[in-house]
């Protein structure tokens, strides 16, 4: 989020919680968007099998 780190360039305690929540971070944020993607596509793709006929 380089916007808040511009908007917490002057205020030291902002800077410093924010660098502490960007390395406690419990997953990489595009690692989870993946992860959510590929969840929700083979939530999808069950649906359209159960669906379909064979």
């Amino acid at each position: 989020m380089p916007a808040a780190q511009e908007a917490a360039a002057g205020h030291d305690h902002l800077t410093e919680a924010y660098a502490d929540a960007a390395v406690h971070a419990p997953i990489a944020p595009v690692a989870l968007r993946d992860e959510r993607f590929s969840y929700r596509l083979d939530v999808v793709l069950d649906g359209l099998e159960v669906r379909l006929p064979r």
